[in-house]
């Protein structure tokens, strides 16, 4: 006979796994909305940041400390939960710390690669 706390638990395990698996990407934005963002904003490839610094196309970047990230909903992420390489435009401060983030969606990385 089983120990139900046990059988319990690896039904939660099972059944978080299972979700996570079947929940669905976020959509793409609309194609015929995209944001305005600044002309003055750099293009790049940033790697997932760690420890307060972002790495761009190679180059490694401090976060400033009121760094603002948004996603391709315009929606406020946390550095925390960026998990993998993401086409961004991004703006540094005066100090070269990067402050303000946008991830792109693919119509909007595609634009960028085109200046």
């Amino acid at each position: 006979m089983a120990d139900p706390i046990i059988s319990a638990i690896v039904s939660s395990i099972i059944g978080s796994v299972v979700e996570g698996a079947l929940t669905p990407t976020p959509p793409e934005p609309a194609m015929g909305i995209i944001r305005m963002l600044p002309e003055e904003a750099r293009f790049g490839k940033m790697q997932p940041p760690a420890q307060w610094q972002v790495q761009i196309d190679g180059k490694t970047h401090p976060l400033s400390p009121g760094v603002q990230i948004r996603n391709e909903l315009n929606m406020l992420l946390l550095p925390t939960m960026i998990e993998r390489p993401v086409k961004v435009r991004y703006l540094l401060d005066f100090s070269g710390a990067v402050y303000r983030i946008w991830i792109l969606s693919g119509a909007e990385a595609r634009l960028s690669e085109q200046r």
